[in-house]
């Protein structure tokens, strides 16, 4: 997502809004929202999210609690999901935060903490509740700061990694069966031509190119079966090498995936309308018969059956080169949470809702086919009347490989997120295909040379400052030699570096 503000900028501007308009009134903020909890005076709290495929929850879920608590309202206006982070830099600019709202990579948690702009939630989570989420779910500088919770998941932490849907009813048209689902590139094409062969108006896949967090999501996630040591995910460590320490956006595997894309296109077995659309225009025209395959995530499930009222359709693996393994990069900790304002008038209601939302919207997430919850026993107890949703979980489970983590090596590592995010380019592998695809981009080598040297810039320049500051880290943080790609990074890896 495009951002409104420099992170420099933001900071400036928040934190003197926060000196000029927010000294002494927050205890009688707290009180007020309390009083109107205890005499039933009603009370309206706010909630921005940035998650449009949990929409439908969150409209069934606020009547069932409005019924159970009237004398509070929520209101969740709508905020187009590229959009989110500009309002929100904009409200945490102005100091202007709802009650309640999404996290957002652009302002991490750890420096909304440092503005000191939101409220902890420590009293919602004692240790045995804790406990109840996967294991990494509290990890400090995405859900706590100084051992405090900040941050509530929203999803499971296994999301995020991408699969393909597969159109039966296409398939049918074309001769072909749930056996001929590609697993390899070749194959791709091959089942590619007999679709075009059947059809003019009908292609083999279709992209949401515009969306360019979940281009570049997938193309790490399909190189990982090329070059493994480059880490597929992970925000701003995407494209990072662990053995090295350095960013290789420019890696094999990359370059490889791009050049596929762009021969597909090419060869016109990729929509032609996948350069000029989003991933809910591209899973429209899946619905409606225009491509045999998409990519996207496991909440596309959801959008599909409840949207497009769509559902003759199946989830695979992605294709890989030569139909080799892949991984997606986990790390235990959530990146899909929120946050809740710490000027809030309602804190009282608000703790209400957030423990609706523990208790209801995890099971509704469930039960509607959008995401797994982050509570344990509530994946293992739901039950979910959804074979294409639990399909597109098992797929998840398998793709997902714990790897790691240098904030779990050297805490000191979160001040250096912080400062990358203000610094890194503006360029990622999304927009980079885009304009690839587009013939603005000639030379895709050097331009990917160009962004990880850029890249690795940043983080030397991120480094430098905090560790000038007094921290102590260093790139060695960032580098994890004894690292096997499709092995998990346990505890007794970290040991054997010497934490």
């Amino acid at each position: 997502m495009k951002k409104a503000f420099s992170i420099g900028m933001l900071s400036v501007l928040a934190i003197g809004s926060i000196l000029s308009g927010c000294s002494g009134s927050q205890d009688a903020q707290q009180k007020e929202g309390s009083d109107s909890s205890g005499d039933k005076k009603p009370v309206t709290i706010t909630f921005w999210h940035r998650w449009p495929e949990s929409q439908p929850v969150f409209e069934k879920a606020v009547k069932e609690f409005e019924a159970k608590y009237p004398n509070i309202k929520v209101e969740i206006p709508s905020i187009a999901s590229a959009q989110y982070a500009a309002q929100l830099q904009a409200a945490v600019a102005s100091n202007d935060l709802p009650d309640i709202f999404s996290n957002q990579s652009a302002v991490p948690t750890d420096q909304l903490y440092q503005l000191g702009l939101i409220h902890d939630l420590d009293d919602l989570f004692p240790q045995k509740k804790k406990d109840e989420f996967y294991e990494g779910t509290w990890t400090e500088g995405f859900t706590t700061m100084d051992g405090k919770v900040y941050a509530m998941p929203h999803f499971t932490p296994r999301r995020f990694a991408h699969v393909m849907y597969y159109n039966l009813d296409v398939l049918k048209k074309a001769g072909l069966t749930e056996k001929d689902v590609p697993k390899s590139w070749d194959e791709l094409i091959a089942v590619g031509k007999k679709i075009r062969e059947k059809s003019s108006d009908v292609y083999p896949l279709i992209l949401g190119v515009k969306t360019d967090w979940l281009m570049g999501g997938f193309i790490g996630q399909m190189a990982s079966a090329i070059t493994p040591d480059i880490l597929p995910n992970d925000g701003a460590y995407a494209g990072f090498n662990y053995k090295k320490g350095e960013y290789e956006h420019n890696s094999a595997g990359i370059v490889q995936t791009m050049k596929f894309i762009k021969q597909l296109q090419d060869d016109k077995l990729l929509h032609p309308n996948s350069l000029v659309i989003d991933y809910r225009e591209a899973s429209a025209l899946f619905a409606g018969g225009k491509a045999a395959f998409v990519i996207d995530g496991t909440f596309l499930t959801s959008e599909l059956q409840q949207n497009n009222k769509f559902s003759n359709f199946g989830v695979a693996p992605l294709p890989t080169k030569d139909g080799k393994p892949q991984y997606y990069a986990f790390q235990g900790e959530t990146k899909a949470s929120v946050h809740v304002s710490k000027n809030t008038k309602h804190y009282e209601e608000v703790k209400l809702f957030l423990q609706f939302y523990m208790d209801r919207i995890y099971q509704l997430e469930l039960e509607m086919g959008v995401e797994g919850s982050p509570i344990i026993a509530q994946n293992q107890n739901t039950k979910v009347d959804n074979p294409q949703f639990v399909q597109a979980q098992k797929i998840h489970d398998q793709t997902f490989v714990l790897s790691p983590h240098q904030y779990v090596r050297n805490l000191a590592a979160i001040k250096v997120n912080t400062e990358l995010n203000g610094k890194k380019p503006k360029e990622n592998l999304g927009k980079i295909l885009e304009g690839y695809m587009a013939g603005q981009i000639k030379d895709l080598e050097g331009t990917l040379d160009k962004l990880s040297a850029d890249y690795n810039t940043a983080l030397q320049d991120s480094i430098k400052k905090v560790s000038g500051g007094g921290a102590k880290v260093s790139l060695k943080d960032f580098t994890f030699p004894n690292w096997t790609p499709f092995e998990p990074y346990t505890k007794n890896k970290y040991d054997e570096l010497g934490k």
